[in-house]
Parts: structure tokens; sequence; C-alpha cells
């Protein structure tokens, strides 16, 4: 069970789907390429009219209208006006169909992007949390938009240049190809070579580029690790130490995209090399042919025109090998997002969850990490508005229950269910919005107190979150700032203390009035004092429903109807605090090792 692909597929096959939107405005916009394409070839041909009927007097081959040119009837000064205005016709379609392509694919491009990060996004909220344990949350954030970013950059700029180019050596080779088809052999025979080469530098900075892109997602987990933590780095004064680990990173990143402009530098030269040779070969052949009076100064003229804009192409191409290679590499980091599997899939005759009692049944529960186990054959069944705790040592599986019962997981063998139906027949969303939950870190967004107590509750009213505010005793410091539940958190919550969060979650919690809650380790971080409050504030948020409270505080555990004990996986004990401290077992040895757990509620 894990959350990486199963099978890594080509990332084009991957991302192809979010071109089908677009087959309709992206078939016009290649039908406008073709077309600029067409009218580009033809830009020579009226110098060569000129030079070969106005100005050397003889006949030339032209496509279509070579007979009307070659008649004697017409004057020459009549065919120069026609090739002035068939210059200026060509410049005005070229200029159209341009602009027409160029705008069609622009929009399709900006809204093709928008739609894979949206589903890049939806996607990284619906892998498990396997997945998010096991990629660091910087190089996730460079997949979401560096990466992102340089596929629009590519389809903004690359594909334009990339299919007009191609359209316009194909239209300038079929031309050739009528002129004379010998003579395009010699032209063009230094193109294998120059193809050749293209492809096999492309190929070295591509991987080269995708050793980069992973270097900079280290290092943007490693900024962003570190930036979380400041507190502790200054703390500890460890900036020098953080500065070296940065620096180190950073010199690999920086390493591979100086071997990337290394490559990227032997493009041009190459390029321009070998279309010097073509260029060289149809200056001396075509030389001998015009002396030869095999072919005329027009064709000549129109080969040598053909020559260096086919080769202009190929070395416009190869100087963006770079950003087709960086797009590249993207591309293969965004498809490796889609095609991660969810650990947890909804099932295609899921139904909506009914409302809930609040019995909770573990029904012959195991459960492993990466063949780790840690649930064994665990069964436990809560009554509705029953609260129950469950303790044990570090690694005893407390929190996997909670996991399994938020459905974050799956059981590998037996089966979690509420209202005495398993919840994999449920549709997630709805059996989650049911179950309350307040967390060991109180994560705050940006917002004010009241925009952090109505999230997963947007609709309340303002009475009912003044309500949640009061039995969770938010009110007794909201009070205190001169906009009260306006009043703005700073980033993650950091200018308020862990009590205040935790009551803030306790109040998110009362505020969804769900019939299950479930605490995972409410009070792990808090003081004594702190603790204190907030145990009264849970003690508000539990009444009338079913409980769940995983916690190693033995002090909170004396307010709940039953404890369970969890050692490797297995239940060991299991009733009241009085009658496991009397039965002097598991649960006596981890009372015995928590101060807390002596002192009254």
């Amino acid at each position: 069970m894990t959350s990486q692909p199963a099978e890594k597929k080509n990332p084009y096959v991957t991302l192809l789907p979010f071109l089908h939107p677009f087959r309709t405005s992206m078939g016009f916009a290649f039908v406008a390429m073709i077309m600029d394409a067409l009218l580009t070839a033809l830009r020579p041909w009226p110098l060569k009219i000129v030079i070969d009927r106005v100005i050397g007097g003889k006949e030339t081959r032209v496509p279509l209208v070579g007979d009307w040119l070659n008649s004697p009837d017409v004057s020459p000064e009549s065919i120069l006006l026609a090739a002035c205005a068939a210059t200026i016709s060509i410049a005005i379609g070229t200029g159209f169909f341009t602009y027409l392509f160029t705008r069609i694919m622009g929009s399709v491009t900006q809204k093709l992007i928008f739609n894979l990060r949206s589903t890049v996004f939806s996607r990284l909220q619906r892998l498990s949390l396997r997945y998010h344990s096991a990629n660091r949350l910087g190089d996730t954030m460079s997949r979401l938009t560096t990466d992102i970013n340089a596929i629009q950059m590519l389809l903004a700029r690359g594909s334009l240049m990339f299919f007009s180019n191609v359209f316009l050596m194909l239209a300038m080779l079929t031309m050739m190809l009528w002129l004379n088809w010998k003579f395009t052999l010699i032209a063009c025979s230094v193109a294998p070579l120059l193809f050749l080469a293209v492809w096999k530098l492309t190929n070295k900075i591509k991987t080269s580029s995708r050793r980069a892109r992973d270097h900079d997602g280290e290092l943007a987990s490693m900024a962003q690790e570190s930036l979380s933590a400041i507190h502790m780095v200054k703390g500890m004064a460890q900036e020098k130490s953080q500065d070296t680990k940065f620096s180190t990173q950073s010199q690999l990143s920086l390493n591979e995209y100086l071997g990337r402009v290394k490559l990227q530098a032997w493009m041009a030269p190459i390029v321009d090399i070998l279309a010097a040779a073509g260029l060289a070969l149809v200056m001396y052949f075509g030389a001998k042919a015009v002396l030869d009076k095999t072919m005329t100064v027009g064709d000549v003229i129109v080969f040598f025109a053909y020559v260096t804009n086919f080769y202009s192409p190929m070395r416009a191409m190869a100087r963006q090998a770079g950003g087709f290679a960086k797009a590249s590499a993207g591309a293969e980091r965004v498809a490796e997002v889609l095609q991660s599997e969810l650990d947890v899939e909804e099932a295609a005759d899921a139904i909506e969850a009914p409302a809930f009692t609040g019995a909770v049944d573990f029904k012959n529960v195991s459960f492993q990490y990466d063949d780790h186990p840690v649930l064994r054959d665990l069964s436990l069944s809560i009554q509705p508005g029953e609260s129950i705790a469950i303790v044990g040592p570090t690694g005893a599986g407390k929190s996997t229950l909670a996991s399994l019962l938020l459905r974050l997981y799956d059981p590998v063998e037996g089966s979690v269910n509420i209202d005495s139906m398993d919840i994999r027949k449920f549709k997630t969303d709805s059996m989650r919005k049911q179950i309350g939950i307040v967390l060991q870190e109180s994560v705050l967004l940006k917002g004010s107190l009241r925009d952090n107590i109505m999230f997963g509750c947007p609709g309340s009213s303002e009475a009912e979150v003044q309500n949640a505010a009061k039995l969770a005793l938010v009110d007794e410091f909201a009070s205190k700032f001169s906009k009260g539940l306006s009043h703005d958190v700073s980033e993650r919550g950091s200018s308020l203390s862990g009590g205040q969060r935790q009551r803030i979650s306790i109040a998110r919690a009362i505020l969804r009035d769900t019939p299950i809650l479930l605490l995972d380790e409410p009070t792990s971080s808090l003081d004594v004092q702190s603790e204190a409050v907030v145990l009264q504030a849970l003690k508000a948020a539990s009444a009338n429903r079913t409980t769940i409270m995983i916690t190693h505080r033995l002090t909170a555990a004396q307010m709940v109807d039953r404890i369970i004990v969890l050692e490797d996986g297995r239940i060991v004990e299991q009733g009241t605090y009085a009658e496991l401290i009397d039965a002097n077992g598991a649960f006596s040895r981890l009372a015995a090792s928590d101060d807390a757990a002596t002192k009254p509620l």
C-alpha cells in the first residue's frame, strides 16, 4: 500500500486529456499555422519572378500562374506591379494568420494551465497521508508552481515556435522538391546530421534539467522547513548550520544548471556550422547550375532563401532546447502527482451517509505500514454518546485508529463500522462531515478568529459562532482584543498560545455539531494550567455525543466513561480510571510514569 505510481507512464499520455476540451480551438490554430507556413514559403517567389522575367527577360517556372507570366502579351511592368502586390498581400496574409494562431494558442494555454493547476491541487488534497509523508512539502509546492509554470512557458511560446517552424519547413521542402529534387537533396544533405546533433543534445539537456528540478524541489523543501522552524533555529543558534546545509544543496542545483548551460552553449555553434555547410553547398552547386544554364538565377535565389530559412527554424528550436527540456522535466514531475495512486478510493456504488447516531465498531481490524504491523485483530465497540479514551505507549496504534475512523487509510483486514455499516460503503465526504476533530496541533489559517472557527462550517450564523466560542472558552481571550472575534491571527496562529489555538479548534468542532467527536492528543503540548482550561472546554464539546479521545496524558483520560489500553496493536485492558488503577496492570504502569495522573480535574 503506497501512494507512488504503480507503473510509470509517459507523462504526455497523462497530460494529453487536458487538451481534449480545446481540440476545436487548436484545430483552428493549426489551420492558421499551415496557412501562415504556406504564405511564408511563397515570399521568395515574387523576387524570383522579377529577376527571371523583368530583369533577365527569361521564362520562369512558377506554380499556377506560370503560363500567364510567360505569355508575350504581358508587359514587364505589369509583372513587376503584380510581384509588388503579391509581396504586400503575402505580408498581410502572414500577419493575419500569425495573429490568429498566436491569440488562439495563447488563450488555450492559459485555460489549460488553469485546469491543470486546479486538477493537480485537487489531486494533492485527495492523496493519502502516506503520500504527503513520503514527499517533502517544498518539493510538492515546486511541482504545483514552478513545474507547471515551465509547462505554461512551453505551451505559450515553445509550441507556437515548434509547430509553426515545422509547418514552414515542410512547406519550403515541398516547394524545393517541386523546383528541382536533385538540388533539394544536395541542399538538405546536412539536415540528418543536424537533426541527430540536436536530438542527442536535447536528450542530455532534458536529463540535466530533470536533476536540476529535483534539486530545486529539495532546496525549496529545505528552505520551507528551516523558515517554518525559525524559532527553534534561532533559539538553538543553528543559523550557520542551516546556512551550510542550504548552500550545499544549492551548490548541487547550481552544478546541474551549469552543466545544462554548457550543453546549451554547444547547441548554437553546432547548428550554425552545419547550417553554413548547407548554404555553402547551395552556393557552389547553384552557381555551377546557373553557369551550365540548367537553372535560372531566380531559381538559385529561391533555393538560397529556402535553405537560409530552412535552417533558421532549426537554429531557433535548438536555442529553445533548454526550455523544452525544462518543460519536459516539469511535465514528468507533474504527471507523477496525477499518476500517484490513492490509498483510499471511493466505491462506485458508495451512498450518502445517513444521519449517524454515533455507534462505532472496530471489527477484527488489522493494519500495517509497509510490512510493519500496527494493529492486530483488534475489536472495539463504542455506544452512541459514550466517551472513551485510548491510551498506551508510543507506537501502540492509537493514532492509527483515528486515521482508520476518518478513513484516511483502510484496514488490511476487518472493518470499521458506524451505526453497523462499513464506512467503505459511504461517500467519504458525507461520512467525514459527521465526525468532529480536534488534533494535537491546532492549525490556524489566514483570517480572523471567526473565520477559523467557521472553517468546516462556513454557513453558520453569528449566534452559532458566538455560542461555540463561549462553550470552548474562546471568548475569554477574544474579548481582550479590540476587534474580538474579528481579530486577525498571524500565520499559523503564532501570536496565540497553544492553549488558545486549541480552544479555537474545539470551538470549530462544537460549531460542526457532529454526532462523533475525535480528539487526537488534544492536550499533549500544553502546560498544566492550559490543559485544565482546555479540558473544561472539551467537556462542553463532548456532551451528548460519542467521543473518542486518543491521549498519553492520563489527566485527560479521567473525564471519559471508559479507558482502552493498547499495547503492540492489541487491547490489553479496558475499564474506568479507578478500575484500571486498582487492577495494577498496564494502565497502572502508565499512570505511575505520568505525574499528571495524580492530579484531580
